[in-house]
């Protein structure tokens, strides 16, 4: 069983990934960036983009180059994400596309430790503030697929610790539930 001390360093460092996802998102239960950039126009929400445009966003995301592991990662991620909401739109267009046939490197963030979730974050924190949204009007469709690639990750980092988080509370109140269960059924006895 984990000391009170390791519960307390542990809860500090989600509510310091919290507070970082705020600081960079806006928002913390926003899942996705809330500006879209492609062929110079802004788009608020992924869906709002007709077929062409969301592929083309795909596939520069796809084009992005990365030299150190977490921008791999990252880029994983976004392009799990994605390709998965491409799928949903169920348009011929895209079918046919090839997108499908995209191959890279598959995330796994539920097998993850809880260490090296914070590590992914911590690296992924600083590329992302660089593209904090206020700058978004002012960058490429390249740099723009890098800051939407950096905030999905990021995004889905945090939606894994969170959920990681609840099924821990879930569990301690089920304990708990369970020794007052028990602690009663022995004073009956």
């Amino acid at each position: 069983m984990r000391s009170l001390r390791g519960r307390g360093v542990e809860m500090v460092k989600i509510v310091a990934v919290l507070c970082a996802c705020v600081l960079v998102s806006g928002c913390a239960t926003i899942r996705f960036p809330s500006v879209y950039k492609v062929e110079g126009k802004e788009v608020k929400d992924f869906k709002e983009l007709d077929d062409d445009k969301a592929l083309k966003l795909v596939t520069l995301i796809y084009n992005v180059k990365h030299e150190v592991w977490e921008e791999g990662i990252a880029r994983s991620i976004a392009l799990e994400q994605y390709i998965n909401l491409l799928a949903k739109r169920k348009s011929k267009y895209i079918r046919s596309s090839g997108i499908f046939s995209v191959t890279y490197d598959k995330v796994k963030l539920a097998s993850w430790t809880d260490d090296d979730l914070y590590k992914l974050c911590d690296s992924l924190e600083p590329k992302t503030s660089a593209y904090y949204v206020d700058a978004a009007p002012e960058l490429s469709d390249i740099q723009n697929a890098e800051r939407i690639m950096y905030l999905t990750a990021l995004n889905a980092v945090e939606a894994e610790l969170k959920n990681r988080n609840s099924k821990r509370t879930a569990f301690a109140l089920a304990g708990n539930i369970l020794i007052g269960a028990l602690s009663i059924a022995m004073a009956m006895i």
